[in-house]
């Protein structure tokens, strides 16, 4: 997967029905003012995205869908997950952040500092280890929580790293 160094910012909040980059591109925003640039990668919605939920990337071996999103699946390594910040319709393809400061959705209670992992099926980012208080980062921590919520979302700092996705 290569890094592009310029694309239409509209297309980080537009979906399109057709492809206009690379499918598994990257792409840094350099005009993020946090610490942590977002970086995105490019890809097909399996089925319609949900605002701030997390999905796991694919390779898939359909032309034209060679990198799409799928529900969180369990595996003990290599999953990077994403989290759309905008809706996406199934089919469409979408620039989906994997690493800096966005907004996800979660199923438990969360203060801020709380790693989280996303888990088999899962629709919500979870604490990671199950308490909170979870400040040890972990082999399915997908990131930290920057701000607290009660099963709603929050804003996380997503770490971009490759990461196992729990069965429960």
């Amino acid at each position: 997967m290569s890094y592009v160094n310029s694309i239409d910012t509209d297309d980080l909040t537009n979906p399109s029905s057709t492809r206009k980059y690379e499918l598994g591109a990257r792409y840094v925003d350099n005009s993020d003012t946090n610490a942590i640039k977002k970086e995105y990668v490019y890809a097909k919605a399996h089925g319609a995205l949900t605002q701030y939920q997390p999905y796991q990337l694919s390779a898939v071996n359909t032309a034209g869908a060679e990198v799409s999103t799928k529900a969180p699946a369990t595996t003990a390594s290599g999953a990077t997950i994403v989290a759309p910040q905008v809706a996406v319709t199934s089919g469409y393809y979408a620039w989906v952040p994997y690493k800096g400061i966005v907004t996800v959705l979660t199923t438990d209670t969360f203060a801020a500092g709380d790693y989280a992992e996303v888990l088999n099926a899962g629709t919500g980012l979870k604490l990671d280890g199950g308490v909170s208080g979870s400040t040890a980062e972990g082999a399915g921590s997908v990131g930290i929580a920057t701000t607290a919520t009660s099963d709603g979302s929050a804003s996380f700092v997503l770490s971009g790293n490759v990461v196992a996705v729990a069965a429960s």
